[in-house]
């Protein structure tokens, strides 16, 4: 499910911020629009637990699919009906929040802590596995035959992604929310806030930093190529790091990756700045996805294994720091739009916060 779902969302992702650009908005209204869609994953995230106490996490994946081909049929017709903007976003929010949500607590339920690191390496690497391709298919798709035949495709290959689930039972869940457990949760982890805003500054960021491809290099192609060269050049490394993450000093492994992602993004401010070249883009953007990964893996072992003291609701309410983090990357783009390379370096800047701080207290 998760393999499929992947190849299908690596055909549009980035690509719908594209979209928006080509029929003629500007790049301050692709911001809202992203804007708008993380506020209602954060709400969605509530409501996906909600709903899966009345019907499983299971079917809170198949009732996805409703929001994903609504907000994807309706990108058929914005061009026409400009009003939609401002209900797409809300779909895609919807759609992400009811598969991030169940997807992220059956992983935590699913896995060992002392396995964690490899666990989440293959979480991440075995879709990819699959889907390294498909912004390069992306790019042949929109080239010769435009957006309106992606997304039919896409549409298509959600449906199926959804039909492994079908014979399976829906595991019923009984998620409490009061306001008392949402401070006590909050009072054990709010060691996690500040750097759960500052991690998805970073991740984000990449959106950005597509965009800027796009609009540097003029080509749809190119985008779709990088991000296939980069699939395909973190997977062994991904895996490999996986597997360094349970068996050496987790910490250590976050200050290396802090440093590698400071100076990858300070790099791609100077790279998004000065020049047009297009295997220096290619260069740039392998160097930021690998220091993204080495950050990432023993980061995310942490937060997961905490996660599994309070199940849903600490997933849930990580949601809070972690949209947070992504409306102030938005409010900085908006501020820098005319310059978009200075995004990149504020949030290089931004990230020496772990390299100061004592991470080991995350784990406490």
């Amino acid at each position: 499910m998760v393999s499929s779902n992947n190849f299908a969302t690596g055909l549009i992702s980035v690509f719908v911020a594209i979209y928006l650009l080509e029929i003629g908005y500007s790049l301050q209204w692709v911001i809202y629009y992203l804007m708008i869609h993380h506020a209602v994953l954060l709400l969605g995230a509530f409501l996906a637990v909600f709903i899966s106490n009345k019907i499983g996490l299971v079917r809170v994946f198949i009732l996805r699919l409703f929001f994903l081909i609504g907000y994807l049929l309706l990108l058929f017709f914005l061009p026409t009906l400009p009003i939609l903007f401002f209900i797409i976003p809300v779909l895609s929010g919807l759609e992400s929040a009811f598969y991030w949500t169940p997807l992220n607590i059956l992983m935590v339920r699913n896995t060992e802590e002392n396995t964690m690191g490899k666990s989440f390496s293959r979480f991440l690497v075995i879709p990819k596995i699959i889907s390294f391709a498909a912004p390069i298919v992306t790019a042949f798709v929109i080239l010769q035959y435009g957006f309106s035949a992606l997304f039919a495709i896409a549409i298509g290959i959600f449906i199926f992604s959804t039909l492994p689930l079908l014979p399976l039972e829906s595991e019923k869940t009984n998620f409490i929310f009061t306001w008392k457990r949402a401070r006590e949760i909050y009072s054990e982890n709010k060691k996690f806030f500040i750097p759960e805003v500052i991690d998805n500054l970073a991740e984000d960021a990449m959106v950005f930093w597509s965009i800027l491809v796009f609009l540097s290099l003029s080509s749809v192609f190119h985008v779709g190529a990088i991000a296939s060269t980069v699939a395909v050049t973190s997977i062994i490394f991904t895996i490999l790091l996986g597997n360094l993450t349970d068996n050496w000093n987790k910490h250590k492994l976050i200050t290396i990756g802090a440093i590698s992602l400071t100076l990858a993004w300070t790099l791609i401010f100077f790279i998004g700045t000065y020049t047009t070249v297009p295997w220096i883009f290619y260069v740039g953007t392998i160097f930021v996805s690998l220091a993204m990964k080495t950050f990432l893996i023993p980061y995310g072992s942490l937060l997961y294994n905490r996660a599994r003291k309070d199940d849903a609701q600490f997933l849930v309410l990580r949601e809070i720091p972690t949209i947070l983090g992504r409306q102030i990357l938005f409010v900085i783009a908006l501020l820098f739009h005319n310059n978009l390379p200075i995004v990149f370096l504020i949030v290089g800047l931004l990230f020496t916060y772990f390299i100061f701080s004592n991470t080991r207290k995350l784990s406490q």
